[in-house]
């Protein structure tokens, strides 16, 4: 079955400033290009980066309870670096995770559920180049 969703931003009133809802839950954000890099809210890349951080955390916890593991803890760090010859895309994409309570072969099983199952890190791994590493801390 298909899973829609969607989001909304409107402007209010200030260059650059949008407020985006989503099913109900509303927040700003600012466009780095409308407001001459100088933004206070969060920026859409940022949106992208947490995204996938949160995807990375969600696909831990759900594949750690399908694997019967017990996680104590879990930390991802998403960073993105800026094509210097085509401002259009990212260089790179790197996801850093780091998980508590496991074995390194335990993390990596749950960061290959990751990016076999989540859709924002597989759009984006076909657009350009993304990569992912993972940290046990038994």
């Amino acid at each position: 079955m298909s899973e829609q969703r969607s989001a909304t931003a409107k402007t209010i009133g200030v260059t650059g400033r949008y407020l985006v809802e989503s099913r109900g839950n509303f927040f700003a954000s600012d466009s780095p290009s409308a407001r001459d890099g100088e933004t206070a809210a969060v920026e859409p890349s940022e949106l992208l980066l947490s995204a996938l951080g949160v995807c990375a955390l969600g696909s831990v916890e759900k594949a750690a309870r399908e694997f019967e593991l017990n996680v104590r803890h879990a930390d991802a760090t998403v960073d993105s670096l800026r094509d210097p010859d085509d401002r259009t895309r990212f260089a790179r994409v790197h996801i850093e995770v780091t998980v508590y309570g496991v074995t390194q072969p335990q993390a990596q099983r749950l960061i290959d559920h990751f990016t076999s199952g989540c859709v924002i890190y597989n759009t984006v791994r076909r657009a350009g180049p993304i990569s992912v590493a993972v940290t046990a801390h038994p």
